[in-house]
């Protein structure tokens, strides 16, 4: 009798007996039924090697305090009152059909199409609460599905706003799916063993300026080789940078890179920190500027991803990248990280002399690292689009923040919401002594050639 029921409603016909199906085990039972597709949806879309994010669940039980709320309001918005539980019963049996379908939608279907479908689903929705209502209580209900239609309303633009996302998985980071490169002892050995000697040949060819005015140096790390799209990003930015910030004569590019071992040296931790301090014999710590670029896949700990074929090598970490900035010794830093929950770096580096800028929140992941692209999505919206005709670096990045939550939204994507952090002392200095125009060229040229690749 309850299939039996349940089916009229789903196709929109006179309900009997609704009441007597409307037990505490069929409510439960329907709850736990979405929830189920719910929960197996979101894994499936989030692919393999997923993670769990045991926090969510707590916006998955704002939702289901919506549907609580929803079931009192039309219960008690409704002439006859009706029972709670019987309205309640109601609404969790249309969630399986309406978690399905919407799903398919969010997955599936992009631009109008999409709203099309979700505004047919929403209507959908009405519909069948007009009819249950109606079998219910033996006349239309409006009043009582107007206020559901507010309360839902209000809801979606809370949601919007605190930027509620009900999933419970988070893509896996690509460090956990790339594939390892073999690479053979000798050649391996040989990698470790030439590091410093190219590190320093790098820094041996850098330009000191002299003069009052403080000059940028450029320090580029691509962390992962089996993905190019890391070192891609950072060759990128460094061409960006020098455009910006006349650093051609002043950059050392660490770059972990599966097609090419000998052109740069290798991305390790404690190369990048023997890397800061040799460039920071070169600078004149009090004025000169660090432009520090990292990009790779990283975590909420936080940690970067480091790694070429089968080198043993160490990840990252929030304090190693910190204390390899306090023991060069370089005061005035423009960092910027393109990871998933780079922000987690925020805290440890921030200081009135620094400027943080990340990809993502500490606990949002960012997209575009995989091995089919040459950018990331924040690589593309802030080095490739926003920077090179942006006036400051803040105007960059708010630029950069925007176009990505555009393209996350069209896309359904969980917002990486990139956060960034521009310290009191420095920011005045770049004011003082802001980027220089942009020069039309070669980089025009380059930068036009990389959208075209992904466009």
């Amino acid at each position: 009798m309850k299939t039996f029921t349940v089916a009229r409603l789903w196709t929109l016909r006179r309900a009997e007996n609704i009441p007597r199906a409307a037990t505490d085990a069929a409510v439960i039972g329907f709850g736990l039924a979405a929830l189920a597709i719910w929960i197996s949806l979101d894994r499936w879309q989030a692919g393999d090697g997923a993670q769990f994010q045991l926090w969510d669940t707590l916006t998955i039980s704002i939702y289901g305090m919506l549907v609580l709320c929803l079931a009192f309001v039309l219960s008690r918005a409704s002439r006859p009152r009706i029972e709670f539980r019987t309205v309640l019963f109601v609404l969790v049996a249309a969630l399986p059909i309406l978690v399905a379908v919407g799903f398919f939608i969010l997955w599936r279907m992009d631009g109008r199409a999409a709203i099309g479908a979700l505004m047919l689903l929403c209507l959908y929705a009405i519909l069948y609460t007009l009819k249950a209502l109606r079998s219910l209580s033996g006349r239309w209900q409006p009043r009582a599905v107007t206020a559901a239609i507010v309360l839902v309303g209000a809801f979606s633009s809370y949601s919007r706003m605190e930027e509620l996302s009900p999933t419970l998985w988070s893509p896996a980071a690509a460090e956990d799916t790339a594939e390892e490169t073999d690479m053979a002892p000798a050649v391996a050995e040989g990698l470790l063993f030439d590091q410093r000697a190219q590190i320093d040949e790098a820094v041996d060819q850098m330009n000191e300026i002299a003069g009052a005015d403080p000059a940028v140096y450029f320090v580029g790390f691509a962390g992962v080789a089996e993905q190019h799209v890391f070192a891609e990003e950072i060759k990128l930015a460094a061409r960006v940078i020098d455009e910006r910030f006349d650093t051609s004569a002043r950059q050392l590019l660490l770059i972990n890179d599966r097609r090419d071992l000998d052109s740069f040296p290798i991305a390790t931790a404690s190369g990048l920190s023997y890397a800061l301090g040799a460039v920071a014999q070169k600078m004149n710590t009090d004025r000169d500027i660090l432009f520090l670029a990292l990009s790779s896949h990283g975590s909420q700990d936080p940690l970067l991803s480091v790694s070429n074929g089968s080198l043993p090598l160490e990840q990252l970490s929030g304090d190693d990248l910190d204390t390899a900035l306090r023991e060069s010794g370089i005061k005035w830093r423009i960092i910027v990280i393109s990871a998933c929950h780079a922000g987690a770096f925020i805290e440890s580096l921030q200081n009135p002399d620094t400027v943080v800028i990340t990809a993502a929140a500490a606990d949002k992941t960012s997209f575009g690292c995989s091995d089919d692209r040459d950018l990331t999505y924040f690589g593309e919206a802030f080095y490739r689009d926003a920077l090179p005709g942006a006036k400051t670096l803040q105007q960059a990045f708010e630029q950069a923040r925007a176009a990505i939550a555009v393209r996350e939204k069209q896309e359904h994507q969980t917002p990486s919401d990139p956060q960034a952090f521009f310290g009191r002392d420095i920011t005045a200095m770049l004011e003082r002594h802001p980027m220089r125009s942009e020069r039309r060229g070669t980089l025009s040229a380059g930068l036009s050639f990389q959208r075209r690749r992904h466009d």
